[in-house]
């Protein structure tokens, strides 16, 4: 025991603190009082103390850790406590610790649950009394039969017989985001304590709750994040990288793949949860300070979820809030502005499948550090739902962020074992309403027809649903259903019929709500009191993936023959999952900053799951090159987000010692996937020059949102240009585009002329036969006669001679370059060369049509607008895109169009088709 702990130790013991706190545990919180006759770790009880930089930063539930003479406490595995400063334990260490605890206590059992994309193990950890995790099968078995009401023919006396003798399972996530260091050491923590600890109310969680614990979710990020934390110690005083890559593909959104379960670490929580039969789902962040509990959140709610789910946030939500509150610890808040809309957080996994979803955000630094932290005014203002607000500057602790994270874990576990059977008959009863919604508030099915030709988005969207755990059955005979008319049109009807073959998606099931809240479409009005969205606003899956789903009310679709399929759905591999013929494949480079990994990273995704081989390579590695041309045929640049064409030639600022993110003894899980000196170089004029010549040479340089503006201000783009706006707001929403040009390359194997798009914030370009633009050039659309005779539509006439009309004025859709007259073209160097001219693909729909789903407002400053362009530079091409053609495994309708651009690098030169 180190001198100063020993120091403290011998003060809390001479002047009594121990036996003040337990009566000030049993005087004033009675339901949380310690029991009196357990012995105490006085050392490890000694470093939590110590480590927690105020008394109100802690609670009597978290301030002790009983002592056991058999189960190792986390210090006595790891050598720290829970929280201690300056150390952060890698995955194998979380992971041995548990393991040590079940080998050493019988109410702890450790199950492996999957791996992640690097191999690394993910676990879930189940913790409660003794004969409880003896009945786990047969628990299971039961709750199984809560979780689907046909299995007992949807008959509420036996599901009160089955609730009666059924323990609820409560599961626990923590470290989704790597960068959010607390969660682990508190859930190592809080399993020690809910297996050792005598207090009557923790008797009463091990006896009535069946407690799982997943303490990393994000394994290969978590690595990365304690290598580069072990960096930061070992050079005080210097900045330290940021953590550029979490996961293999990509950072913060891992907890945005709920829709499209791209990610391992997204099936196997959504496997675990389901295979459980879990009735809570609780994931731990860390961003606000000191403890939000967003389960309540802000409206609007997601339109599906069942309403007996907003009562259950608002009952286990606020009394977390008054608990801890009670306890005297400031800033535990509940509402806030997170609206809870979006069904791809992690959490939502709980409330598409009948479940709770629950989430915490603590106070973190970002490391184990102790900080002194100052905070905004908007973080430590009172409002009506944080009427104990955080403090304005605070010195704050991992040991802080723990105790926080277990005393809400702790309170909220308690009650929800004094509530247990009342959750598990809710939990039956939203299975059973999502049987029922063909007969309630609809619809019937979901139909795929079997004569919709893109089968591989078809199959690839029908996959999604089936990971999702969703039933999915096959007609064996045509099938007429009547079909309500969208719009203006709603109350008259028509019929339509359905090939056998086809795929129908029963909402007579128990996940219907998750299929119906990824098939149908969205609306966000823009004078909804939100304003301000937290994700994206739209996601209807089968318009995303350029697939027929017709959505059925009518009822006898559950009549007809069809059988439930009893495996997976086939997916084609390569290029034909996106309904591409084979095709040989260029030389391909992905291009990425170090400025952000993430975006680009779900087009790395993309192509690792089409077997498309790369290189990959950054910014840097351009700038250092000699010959692009000679190496590759294709560069792919990826959104970095929201990054100026300035930081992603300049880079980071160079002051200050470089920034490494390699493979070291130090930090051996960085650099595998790209490394380098010095993250802080960006492209440089040198690499924009490399740019110039790929494409002059005869490349394809492929870009898309901030990427295409960054090839357009450094004049790869001559001729398009961003589209200005004022009022415009686009939030994640899914739009209608045209296509323009079907005789493109880029637009082979669409059938139809429409096309959806997702656009985060609604760019879009416009196009010009000039280097500098239309401005300024006489048109149709922006003549205004001048003063003169007649009314406003006359023409005016000289007097003295006769009129002569001069020649119309151009008049061209907003996706269109203005045509020049000889006078303008006359001795002009910005001219551009009738066969250099960008040629427009796709154009985004008129205002009217332009919303499929999410949210629009101001929409006519973008509709006919180009969505998609063709630019040509030397001899080469630079392909451009407003949107982002490949978003979080959404998109797969969009695929086609880069791929397209892909395999015919150098057919792009056809001939125009006439508008």
């Amino acid at each position: 025991m180190h001198a100063p702990i020993r120091l403290l130790l011998a003060v809390l013991l001479a002047t009594g603190t121990f036996g003040a706190f337990a009566a000030a545990g049993a005087d004033s919180s009675k339901p949380y009082a310690r029991d009196p006759a357990q012995p105490v770790d006085p050392a490890y009880t000694a470093q939590i103390l110590k480590f927690t930089t105020d008394p109100s930063f802690n609670s009597p539930l978290t301030d002790y850790l009983p002592a056991s003479a058999s189960v190792p406490t986390p210090d006595k595995v790891l050598g720290h406590i829970s929280g201690a400063p300056d150390y952060l334990p890698h995955v194998a260490d979380v992971h041995r610790y548990f393991r040590a605890l079940a080998a050493a206590s019988p109410r702890v059992k450790v199950f492996s649950i999957g791996k992640s994309e690097e191999g690394r193990e993910m676990i879930a950890v189940a913790i409660a009394d003794e004969s409880l995790l003896a009945g786990l099968d047969a628990n299971k078995a039961r709750l199984a039969k809560l979780a689907d009401p046909r299995s007992i023919g949807m008959d509420d006396a036996v599901a009160d017989q089955l609730v009666a003798q059924s323990t609820p399972v409560y599961y626990v996530t923590g470290a989704i985001h790597s960068t959010e260091t607390g969660s682990p050491t508190a859930l190592m923590e809080l399993a020690y304590r809910l297996a050792v600890d005598e207090a009557p109310y923790i008797r009463n969680i091990r006896s009535h709750v069946i407690t799982l614990i997943t303490p990393v979710v994000e394994v290969d990020g978590r690595d990365r994040m304690v290598d580069l934390y072990n960096w930061h110690l070992a050079h005080p005083g210097q900045n330290y990288p940021r953590l550029l890559y979490w996961g293999h593909y990509v950072a913060h959104d891992n907890n945005r793949d709920a829709m499209a379960m791209t990610l391992n670490l997204t099936r196997n929580v959504a496997d675990t949860f389901v295979g459980w039969h879990a009735q809570v789902l609780h994931d731990l962040h860390e961003s606000v300070p000191f403890l939000y509990d967003n389960t309540v959140g802000d409206g609007p709610y997601n339109a599906w979820i069942d309403p007996i789910l907003t009562g259950e946030w608002q009952q286990l939500g606020w009394d977390n809030v008054q608990q801890m509150t009670r306890l005297g610890m400031p800033g535990v808040f509940a509402h806030g502005d997170f609206d809870t809309w979006s069904p791809g957080y992690l959490m939502f996994i709980a409330a598409m499948h009948n479940g709770i979803s629950r989430l915490y955000e603590t106070f973190g630094n970002g490391g184990a550090d102790t900080v002194q932290r100052i905070l905004e005014p908007s973080e430590y203002e009172r409002t009506w739902y944080r009427p104990n607000p955080p403090l304005p500057t605070v010195s704050w602790s991992q040991r802080n962020n723990n105790n926080y994270q277990q005393t809400g874990l702790l309170t909220a576990l308690n009650y929800f074992a004094g509530n247990g059977q009342q959750f598990l008959k809710n939990f039956y009863l939203k299975a059973k309403r999502s049987i029922e919604k063909p007969q309630q508030a609809g619809p019937a099915a979901y139909v795929f027809p079997a004569d919709d030709k893109r089968t591989g988005s078809r199959a690839q969207l029908l996959r999604i649903l089936q990971l999702q755990h969703a039933e999915i059955s096959r007609t064996s005979a045509p099938v007429t259903v009547t079909l309500s008319k969208q719009g203006d049109d709603s109350k008259k009807t028509r019929t339509q019929t359905f090939p056998a073959g086809s795929y129908v998606v029963r909402m007579d099931q128990p996940y219907s709500r998750i299929v119906d809240t990824l098939l149908d479409r969205q609306y966000w009005s823009p004078k909804d009191p939100q304003q301000h969205p937290y994700d994206d606003t739209g996601w209807s899956m089968g318009d995303l993936f350029d697939v027929q789903v017709v959505r059925v009310t009518d009822t006898a679709i559950l009549k007809a023959p069809m059988r439930l399929l009893d495996g997976p759905v086939d997916v084609p591999q390569g290029l034909a999952a996106v309904d591409m013929p084979p095709a040989k494949l260029p030389r391909i480079a992905l291009m990425h900053t170090w400025l952000g990994t993430q975006t680009e990273g779900w087009w790395r995704m993309a192509l690792d799951k089409l077997g498309m081989p790369y290189d990959y390579i950054s910014t840097q590695d351009v700038a250092k090159a000699g010959n692009l041309r000679a190496k590759y045929d294709v560069i792919l640049f990826g959104p970095v987000g929201d990054a100026s064409t300035q930081r992603i030639v300049d880079g980071l600022p160079m002051w200050g010692k470089p920034l490494p993110w390699k493979t070291t003894a130090l930090t051996p899980n960085l650099g595998h996937i790209d490394s380098t000196d010095d993250i802080r170089p960006g492209l440089g004029e040198s690499g924009v020059a490399n740019l110039k010549r790929f494409v002059q040479a005869g490349g394809l340089l492929i870009t898309a949102e901030d990427t295409a503006q960054f090839a357009i201000d450094v004049g790869l783009a001559p001729g398009v240009f961003v589209t200005k706006t004022d009022k415009l707001k686009v939030v994640g929403s899914v739009l209608q585009a045209k296509f323009v040009d079907r005789g493109s390359p880029v637009a082979a194997g669409y059938r139809s002329d429409d096309l959806a798009l997702y656009s985060a914030e609604g760019q879009s370009f416009s196009v010009s036969n000039l280097v500098t633009g239309d401005k300024g050039l006489p048109n149709a659309k922006e003549f205004q006669r001048p003063t003169g005779r007649g009314g406003p539509h006359d023409t005016d006439t000289p007097e003295g001679r006769a009129s002569i009309a001069p020649a119309a004025l151009p008049d061209v859709k907003p996706w269109q370059a203005l045509p020049l007259n000889a006078e303008q073209m006359r001795n002009n160097p910005w001219v551009i060369p009738a066969e250099q001219r960008p040629r427009v693909i796709l154009r985004y729909a008129e205002a009217k049509n332009l919303l499929i789903s999410g949210l629009l407002d101001g929409g006519d400053e973008m509709a006919e607008r180009a969505a998609v362009v063709d630019a040509r530079y030397g001899k080469g091409h630079v392909l451009l895109f407003a949107s982002n053609p490949i978003w979080r495994g959404e998109t797969i309708g969009s695929y086609p169009l880069v791929l397209n651009a892909i395999v015919n690098f150098d057919r792009l030169d056809t001939t125009p088709a006439k508008p």
